[in-house]
């Protein structure tokens, strides 16, 4: 395969090892494929606040956050494609109909915030764990912009969360999940990695065909399928792996594997 025109990753399960940081080889693949030309993209959950966490020494033409909600191109003001006020309050009541033990939390794309039902993990830093709302219904009147909307349950697994969800939200919203939070995922209707990758790829001239893409969770299909050629990481989510979708696989996170991906690229 010829070199790429635009290579993009998640990074949690993907880029990111059991450390939580890119590492060296990793860090030397993609700063060999910008310096051959390559525009290199983030395409991750995280809310752009955790986005500093990212190795400051690579040089990426853009990050985007939130399942592609909140993208981050330098020289630019942030893109944000928000769920609006009416539609987060009617999501959350049809969440309660199928989801009745669930806790709600949104990001606004520089904040957290959430109802008192909603657990913070025990690792986050304390600013991010402000004063909770007295329920979901008056999270969602008074914060904007919703940038993602969470929903977790003691109760029941994400897998099943996401089944019961797709029935009941319809085309009000995109709806996913990664392994990092614990949480249902959903984004304003149209909005997904993959969306926000085609967008910017349009800006640039450049076809899926010239696109790499690599991830590891549901959360990543939409873009791993939109490109040219989609890698799913070794340590995936077992759905990544049906011959259906027809996605390369990529070593395990903890070995490299996108920059011993990434460094064949460059061989040619």
């Amino acid at each position: 395969m010829s070199l790429p025109h635009v290579i993009a990753t998640d990074l949690d399960g993907t880029l990111y090892g059991p450390t939580g940081e890119v590492s060296e080889r990793n860090r030397r693949a993609l700063s060999d494929a910008v310096a051959a030309g390559v525009r290199v993209v983030i395409l991750t959950a995280r809310p752009p606040r955790t986005t500093a966490l990212i190795d400051d020494g690579l040089d990426y033409a853009a990050i985007s956050c939130g399942n592609g909600a909140y993208t981050l191109i330098p020289g630019e003001e942030p893109l944000v494609h928000a769920i609006d006020r009416a539609t987060s309050a009617e999501l959350v009541g049809k969440l309660r109909g199928c989801l009745p033990k669930a806790a709600f939390g949104v990001e606004t794309g520089t904040d957290f915030y959430r109802d008192a039902g909603y657990q913070v993990k025990p690792w986050w830093p304390q600013d991010w764990a402000t004063t909770p709302f007295e329920d979901a219904d008056t999270l969602v009147s008074e914060i904007s912009p919703v940038v993602k909307l969470l929903a977790q349950s003691a109760d029941m697994e994400l897998p099943l969360m996401y089944e019961a969800a797709i029935d009941v939200v319809g085309s009000l919203a995109e709806v996913t999940y990664s392994g990092a939070t614990g949480n249902l995922e959903l984004s304003a209707s149209g909005v997904s990695k993959g969306n926000t990758l085609a967008m910017l790829c349009r800006r640039w001239g450049v076809a899926p065909d010239d696109v790499v893409v690599f991830g590891d969770m549901p959360n990543d299909h939409s873009a791993l399928t939109w490109a040219g050629t989609g890698y799913a990481m070794s340590n995936g989510h077992p759905d990544l792996f049906d011959p259906a979708i027809g996605l390369q696989v990529a070593p395990p996170a903890d070995e490299d594997g996108v920059g011993q991906v990434v460094e064949r690229l460059l061989r040619g």
